[in-house]
């Protein structure tokens, strides 16, 4: 069947992710699931990349040119503030947190001021690396050997994270004490 169906699988996959990107009705673990089961670890994963990166991009334009002025009442102004000062690193740091819908980062980063260069790198390492994680699980979750393939994810994920939390925070921290400066003299 996925031979001869090839091309309306990766049609629906697609669809699938985009709608995920737009309104995260489906959780992205299941599309990364479908895309090893159809394609395979490493085909499945870089498709699973290739089509979050898109459908970010499609959703970034979306919430930019058609619907910034109503959602940018609705986004909380710290989300706002955060992401004007230091754009890159906090849609990096909030691609990499598991439980955020990538639908609310592509809303922020729509109203926003950050420009779309910097959010599609941002989105391509953070979901590079998170992507990964889910790949390893998924094709875990399908073979037998899940250890090893969990214990690796969570390497993968966990270490970048933590020196990103640790940059983030002397990044801010200094920022936060260069405002008080300001406001005090």
């Amino acid at each position: 069947m996925l031979e001869e169906e090839i091309y309306f699988l990766l049609l629906l996959t697609f669809s699938l992710m985009l709608i995920q990107n737009l309104f995260t009705l489906i959780p992205i673990v299941g599309i990364v699931v479908i895309n090893i089961a159809l394609f395979g670890l490493v085909c499945g994963y870089l498709w699973s990349l290739a089509t979050s990166i898109i459908g970010a991009m499609v959703a970034f334009i979306v919430f930019r040119y058609w619907f910034q002025s109503l959602l940018i009442k609705k986004v909380k102004r710290s989300y706002l503030e955060k992401l004007e000062q230091n754009g890159f690193f906090f849609v990096l740091l909030l691609r990499l947190i598991p439980f955020i819908p990538s639908s609310l980062i592509n809303i922020t980063g729509g109203v926003s001021s950050i420009r779309l260069i910097p959010f599609l790198t941002a989105t391509f390492i953070g979901n590079a690396i998170y992507l990964l994680l889910l790949s390893f699980v998924a094709n875990g979750l399908l073979s037998a050997d899940m250890e090893g393939y969990v214990f690796v994810a969570l390497l993968v994920a966990i270490l970048p994270s933590i020196y990103l939390y640790r940059y983030l925070k002397q990044k801010t921290g200094i920022g936060e004490n260069q405002k008080r400066k300001i406001r005090g003299s």
